[in-house]
Order: structure tokens, then C-alpha cells, then sequence
């Protein structure tokens, strides 16, 4: 064990950071195996209308839209980003155990209350997705992102998988609600431990920009010198390519649950299979269009998976019986992954080094603008036309953002 750790000592400090990135990264899967499968299911199993399921993704979504422009300026402002981070961290997870305890204590408009506390949640998040990405940048150099994202978030993939079969399983077999209560608190353990690892890495201090004088400058004014600062072409065409993709991506999100549950009659056995699955194709998706991405470049693994990416939300509305769900988490997870990848480096490649994270905090409010009106815009449409047509009119969006990138040739 001793000689093991001396020969850990001895690597550089770019390995080690990211032999504790890549910990703090699967010890996210119990979150992502846990409360971010679940938490939709359990508040659709409480009985949660159509709008209140859609609010819990649009909600926290409309939270992020108007804090994240003034979270990349709070940001920025930081010098010790690893430790900000770790702190705003630290009010995130705290939502997680909230719910877990709050069946104890309430009884009525429990999923009200739910959905308020997903919200708020949103406040710390976004905070947090700005210095999360400052720090990513500094923690893995460009020439490796694609190779070691690939492993990074297959390593997500195979904790996600894993405890997603485990938390299926508990919610199989013991009573309602304790079941979600214990898989809620597990993802609040697995992300608070997260916290220790994150808290190794070591990048350089970061310089904030000097501030401007607020006392001589009208808002209005602020505004539009900071929306000038960030017209970069190439950033424009990725945020429009990417607001479609998001929108086809998201306009069925809140759906899928409703369908699963309400019209398949799914098990929560079944659902964690269909998790399970859909983690490994990802498994899958990373190793090979990381390597396909690092040899021949983005722009062909994009427009091909951002097109068969549609695939699921079609075959989703063609479905009639919950054996199909594993099979379609396979074309979900595969080529989900060539996005994923792609689209996170382009994201860095589009955004000046100089003030990155209000670029990155541009990107967080447009998505979440996006994620907010699309699950409404979904609800809307299976009530206005049915449940199906809302899934393929949400595979046709897939399609539209590959012919915007073919078009914008913004990755080459």
C-alpha cells in the first residue's frame, strides 16, 4: 500500500489531478444513479400532475436563466476556484438530503414542496456550473480532453449503471416511501464524499478581471457592453445549433416518466434496467467516439449522432410495453455519448480563454432557457395532439440541429 501511494506522489500534478478528478466523477454516479433517476418517478408515483412533472424539470431551469449571468460575474471573481467550488457544492447536495427527510415530516403538498426545493437548488447549481468547467479547463489540457473525458465518463457510467440496478432493487423490495427516502440519502453521501477529492486538485490561481465602477455605469449600460464583449461568431452559431438540439433533447424530458409509468405500467425494477442499460451503451459510446473523435476530428461524429440521437424519442412514441425500455436506452446512451464529448470541448473552443466563464455562464442561461420552455412546450403538444406526436415531433429537432451544424461548420 505504502509503495503503491509513494509511486502516486510521484506523478506529475496534471496526472494527479486527474486521477482525483476521475474519483470525483464516479462517486457522482450514486447521484446520477439515485435522486436524478428517481426523483421524477417518485413525484409521479405520489400522484404529481403532467404540469407539476414538467415544472420539476422547468423550473430549476428558469432559476439558472436568470442567475446565470450574474453567477459568471460572482465567478470570476474567485481566485481559489477548486475551493469555491467545493463550497457551493456543499449548499447543492444539502437539497438532496432535504428531500430524503421530508416525507417524515410532511404529508400534504409534498410534491410541492419538492419541486420548490429542485428549484431553489438551481441557485447553487448554477453558481456551480461556471466554476466547475474553470476548473475542468485548467485540470485536463486540450490535446487530451476527448481521450480522457471518454474515460472519465465511462467510469460514470459503469458506478451510474451499478447503482441504478442496486437502487432499483431497494425500491423493489422495500416499502413506500421509504424505499426513494434511502436512495435520495445514498446520493447525498455520494456526493458530499466527492467533495474531499475535488478538494486535492491543484490549478493555478485564477486572476480575476478588474471590476468596473458600478456607481458610474447605468445597468442597461452593463448590459449591453457585456452582451458586445461576447459576440464571437463562432459562439453565436454554437449556441443556435445547440438551443435546437436542446430543445429536442428536452421538449420530451418530463414525458418519458409520465409514458413509462402512466402508459407502459412500468416497474421501478424495470426503470432501473432501463437506467442500467442505457449507462453501459454509454460505456460503450465513450470508448469508441472518444477514440473515433481523437482521430478524425468532431464534426462528422456530431452530425452523425446528433441526427440518430433522434431515434429514441421516435422509437420511444412507437413502444407499447415496458420490454422495450433496455433496448431503447441502448440508442439513447450511444449516441448521446458523441454529443456529450463534442459538444463540451467545442464549448471550450468557442469561448475565449479571456473571461470563460461569463461565456460559460451565456451558455448555462440560454440552455436554461431552453430546458425551461421545452418541457412545457411538450406538455402542451400531448395534450394538443397526443403523447407520440410530441416524441417524433421532438425527433425532427435532431434532425434540424444537424443540418445547422453542417451548415454553421463551426467544429472542423
Amino acid at each position: 500500500m505504502q509503495l503503491r501511494w509513494l509511486r502516486f506522489n510521484q506523478l506529475s500534478t496534471e496526472n494527479r489531478n486527474i486521477v482525483y478528478f476521475t474519483v470525483d466523477t464516479a462517486l457522482q454516479g450514486l447521484m446520477m444513479g439515485g435522486i436524478f433517476s428517481f426523483l421524477s418517478v417518485f413525484v409521479v408515483r405520489l400522484g404529481a400532475s403532467n404540469l407539476l412533472v414538467s415544472l420539476l424539470t422547468s423550473l430549476p431551469a428558469l432559476v439558472m436563466a436568470f442567475s446565470s449571468i450574474p453567477a459568471g460575474r460572482i465567478v470570476e471573481q474567485q481566485r481559489d476556484m477548486v475551493r469555491y467550488t467545493n463550497r457551493v457544492r456543499i449548499s447543492h447536495r444539502v437539497s438532496f438530503l432535504l428531500i430524503a427527510l421530508l416525507p417524515f415530516v410532511v404529508d400534504k403538498g409534498l410534491v410541492e414542496i419538492i419541486v420548490l426545493i429542485w428549484a431553489i437548488k438551481s441557485i447553487p447549481a448554477t453558481l456551480l456550473e461556471s466554476s466547475w468547467m474553470a476548473v475542468a479547463a485548467e485540470v485536463i489540457p486540450p490535446e487530451r480532453r476527448a481521450r480522457v473525458n471518454g474515460m472519465r465518463w465511462a467510469i460514470l457510467s459503469v458506478v451510474t449503471a451499478a447503482s441504478t440496478v442496486a437502487f432499483g432493487y431497494i425500491l423493489d423490495r422495500l416499502p413506500f416511501p421509504l424505499n426513494y427516502q434511502i436512495v435520495f440519502f445514498v446520493s447525498f453521501v455520494g456526493g458530499m464524499a466527492g467533495i474531499y477529492f475535488f478538494g486535492q486538485l491543484r490549478i493555478p490561481e485564477n486572476v480575476p478581471p478588474e471590476r468596473a465602477k458600478r456607481t458610474s455605469i447605468p445597468f442597461q449600460q452593463r448590459v449591453r457592453a457585456y452582451l458586445r464583449a461576447i459576440k464571437v461568431p463562432a459562439f453565436i452559431k454554437y449556441e443556435i445549433a445547440a438551443t435546437v438540439l436542446r430543445f429536442g433533447v428536452n421538449l420530451p424530458a418530463a414525458l418519458y416518466t409520465i409514458y413509462w409509468v402512466d402508459d407502459l405500467n412500468a416497474s421501478d425494477l424495470w426503470i432501473s434496467w432501463q437506467g442500467a442499460v442505457g449507462k453501459l451503451a454509454l460505456i460503450v459510446g465513450y470508448i469508441v467516439w472518444g477514440r473515433i473523435i481523437s482521430r478524425k476530428g468532431y464534426r462528422a461524429p456530431l452530425l452523425i449522432c446528433t441526427t440518430l440521437l433522434g431515434l429514441y424519442p421516435a422509437l420511444t412514441g412507437l413502444a407499447n410495453d415496458q420490454l422495450w425500455l433496455p433496448a431503447l436506452a441502448i440508442v439513447q446512451g450511444f449516441f448521446s455519448t458523441g454529443v456529450d464529448i463534442a459538444f463540451f470541448d467545442t464549448l471550450l473552443a468557442v469561448s475565449p480563454t479571456e473571461g470563460r466563464p461569463s461565456f460559460i455562464a451565456l451558455n448555462t442561461m440560454l440552455a436554461s432557457l431552453t430546458i425551461f420552455f421545452a418541457p412545457l412546450v411538450g406538455n402542451f403538444l400531448a395534450d394538443w395532439v397526443d403523447i407520440h406526436g410530441a416524441f417524433f415531433i421532438a425527433a425532427g429537432f435532431h434532425i434540424l440541429t444537424a443540418i445547422l451544424f453542417w451548415r454553421f461548420k463551426i467544429v472542423r
